[in-house]
């Protein structure tokens, strides 16, 4: 019997999403799992909504629910972290503070999602509180970090805390929309898929064991133009395009040499791709895609939407089973505490510390790669050596940059924060960027921000 935290319940679909993993595997039958949000409210609806779910699907599942995280943790054995802090509000009223100082998008213009070094702020603060409350209340425990920064919030506290902690993201499962276009067989098909989190690149491809990318080139060659302007691309039913095999896809796989995977298709696609509403069309299909003003808008009100519904479910007694049926999901979390609580072997593409597994990338800095995951715990795939351009043109860049987050954090340093944004590309000069790292910090939902950034 596992004693498994998930902290943010209140975001109850991820919850759900939860359950349902749970649901397929006997062994983790007899376990707890707590509840945890600062939010009364949505904490009770999750609550209801969980316990629902247990006893119309008959799953032997303890809940419990807590609004103080401190009580929840004593004796835990996984704490799943889903918190983020403030919400999406600020992050959007932040972007349009940015787009008026002349950068479209935000300062986060290819991932909308992504918490930059202000925003990071916030995250890697309350991981630190949660990293000391770990540490004193059920030190042998598991941090199971998935809310974004998962690449800065993470490596922070693994440098800094003595606990165990790894971060969990979905997006490597793109890759699947690859091989169902190629009509490539699933089960015959291998792929490694390696870097940072929201930075990862298919470095291995291969169909019955023999190298599949000469199969991805004739479909670019022979089929992609057709693609692009077919209804599987350009699909009436959504809002934006999937754009894992999107013209912004398909050109940094031309750069790099290896296909981008996921969120890289946006994060580690060029600058230019991404200037204009008109040119992101270009690039990643319908709206723009998924980070333009239409995608992300969209995005969030299907939240919002899914809130509303899990409202409505919770207050007319309808049966919460019909909405979500017990099935296996795509996220790794539950898999993960899985195989180490009751020794099921997997292996799992996980973000953990590097310690040699690529070549290049220093020891303590969090790389998502392949793991082994069983009782023993976790062992690292090797990789090996990236492609040079890969490792030059993104990889490096990155890690830079989430250096510069993390030492700017470490060393209250408001100076690195702006010196990050004159890298950027539409800053024209320091003092563009300095009036913008200024104004967002002077907002009141960052006020302990601007204390701690001198």
């Amino acid at each position: 019997m596992t004693n498994i935290v998930l902290l943010g319940a209140g975001s109850t679909s991820f919850s759900i999403e939860l359950l349902k993993d749970i649901s397929t595997l006997p062994s983790l039958g007899g376990s707890t799992l707590s509840l945890v949000d600062i939010d009364e409210k949505r904490l009770r609806m999750a609550e209801a909504l969980v316990t629902r779910y247990c006893r119309e699907s008959k799953m032997n599942l303890k809940i419990r629910a807590f609004k103080e995280r401190r009580d929840a943790l004593v004796g835990a054995e996984y704490v799943i972290c889903a918190v983020k802090i403030g919400g999406y509000g600020p992050l959007e009223k932040e972007r349009e503070i940015a787009e008026a100082h002349g950068y479209y998008r935000g300062i986060g213009d290819r991932v909308s999602c992504y918490y930059g070094g202000i925003g990071a702020y916030h995250q890697i603060n309350f991981l630190e509180g949660l990293a000391r409350d770990m540490h004193e209340l059920c030190p042998d425990a598991w941090l199971v970090q998935t809310a974004n920064p998962v690449f800065e919030g993470t490596n922070y506290i693994t440098r800094h805390y003595n606990i165990k902690a790894v971060g969990v993201c979905h997006g490597h499962n793109a890759y699947k929309e690859i091989i169902e276009e190629l009509g490539l067989e699933r089960d015959k098909v291998n792929v490694e898929v390696v870097g940072f989190n929201h930075c990862i690149f298919m470095t291995g491809f291969k169909y019955k064991g023999e190298d599949a990318y000469p199969l991805l080139d004739q479909w670019i060659e022979e089929k992609s133009e057709e693609y692009w302007q077919s209804e599987r691309y350009m699909d009436p039913n959504r809002v934006f395009s999937k754009d894992q095999l999107s013209p912004g896809a398909i050109e940094a796989y031309r750069l790099y040499g290896v296909m981008p995977i996921g969120d890289a298709v946006r994060s580690a696609t060029p600058w230019w791709t991404h200037t204009d509403f008109e040119t992101k069309c270009r690039w990643y299909g319908k709206n723009g895609g998924f980070d333009s003003e239409i995608g992300w808008k969209s995005y969030l009100d299907s939240k919002t939407d899914i809130q509303a519904n899990l409202n409505e479910i919770v207050e007319s007694g309808k049966s919460v089973m019909e909405a979500y049926r017990p099935s296996e999901t795509t996220e790794q979390h539950i898999p993960f505490i899985d195989s180490l609580a009751n020794g099921v072997q997997r292996t799992l593409t996980l973000n953990v510390p590097n310690r040699g597994s690529i070549d290049g990338i220093p020891d303590d800095i969090l790389v998502e790669i392949p793991v082994i995951c069983n009782s023993n715990g976790i062992r690292n795939v090797n990789v090996g050596k990236l492609p040079d351009r890969v490792m030059n043109g993104v990889i490096l860049p990155r890690l830079a940059r989430a250096q510069s987050i993390l030492t700017a954090y470490e060393n209250r340093d408001r100076e690195m924060l702006v010196l990050m944004l004159c890298e950027d590309h539409r800053t024209k000069s320091y003092e563009q960027a300095k009036n913008l790292v200024d104004e967002l910090l002077a907002q009141p939902w960052n006020e302990a921000a601007n204390a701690h950034y001198r």
